[in-house]
């Protein structure tokens, strides 16, 4: 599979991997391409932490709402916002260094940690790999840090997991180009347009409304929005037999856990780290 089209057109998400191991040569050509991707700037204020140690691993899926798939496969890539080798060229070649004060330079890093993750996935498609995204690594970012002994001036953004699968996972559905391009300005797709095609992308999702769903569903609606939506959402998956997918993923799925950090925790890391940013 060698047209980019057809890589595209083709890659899907895997979450279980063979025992068969990546070679360092394949390896190294799938970081070779992840490097020369574009960045803010072109100053690549990137890292990526390659880690195959089993222990590492094991601990990084519990640090990532316990996913053993990552404990599992070959290979997890880290990549992390990277000012420290700016800052150091900057203090020996005297030169400002006002990005680790800048929301809008943090912000350009993490669309650059972003192109690279994924020039890297395109790549491992290219050699018959698949991967994962895990954006669960910023949940516990101030414990990645720690475990892998990320110093000042370095933030995880993403993870990625790869390896070969076992079997070829099915693609999820996606919503037609024509709710996500807007020609010349934004513009607000009619709510029943909307909704049927919400309806399209999740047509074979068929989640029943067990007890245990939509008590702990209407408690999150509670928590979040009052009665009022949660007795809506109650209404509505009771009359439809149905719990919908964005029911499950916000009210149920993607909820934080007790080691995940709140905003007073985020502010804390990226001080401890050296963003001055949110001051």
């Amino acid at each position: 599979m060698d047209n980019i089209y057809d890589i595209i057109n083709n890659r899907s998400s895997c979450r279980s991997f063979s025992d068969r191991e990546v070679s360092d040569e394949c390896l190294e050509k799938i970081l070779n391409a992840a490097c020369k991707s574009p960045s803010a700037g072109g100053f690549q204020a990137y890292s990526i932490i390659k880690i195959k140690n089993s222990k590492t691993k094991k601990k990084l899926a519990e640090l990532c709402r316990n996913q053993m798939f990552i404990e599992k496969a070959p290979v997890c890539l880290l990549f992390c916002i990277d000012y420290r080798r700016i800052k150091k060229i900057c203090d020996v070649l005297p030169a400002p260094c006002e990005a680790i004060n800048n929301f809008m330079d943090f912000w350009m890093a993490v669309l650059s940690t972003a192109i690279c993750a994924h020039t890297a996935c395109l790549a491992a498609e290219a050699e018959n790999l698949k991967s994962v995204y895990v954006g669960n690594i910023i949940n516990t970012v101030d414990k990645v840090s720690e475990l892998l002994n990320i110093p000042k001036y370095v933030c995880p953004s993403v993870m990625v997991v790869l390896g070969y699968p076992k079997s070829i996972p099915a693609m999820s559905e996606k919503y037609n180009r024509t709710v996500l391009v807007h020609d010349e300005k934004y513009k607000d797709i009619e709510i029943d347009s909307l909704i049927n095609e919400y309806e399209n992308k999740y047509e074979n999702w068929n989640m029943k409304p067990t007890k245990k769903l939509v008590d702990n569903i209407y408690d999150t609606c509670l928590r979040y929005d009052g009665i009022e939506m949660a007795e809506k959402f109650r209404s509505n998956a009771l009359n439809f037999n149905k719990i919908s997918a964005y029911q499950f993923w916000f009210g149920y799925y993607y909820l934080k856990q007790d080691d995940f950090l709140d905003l007073s925790g985020y502010v804390n890391y990226m001080k401890k780290q050296g963003f001055k940013w949110l001051e």
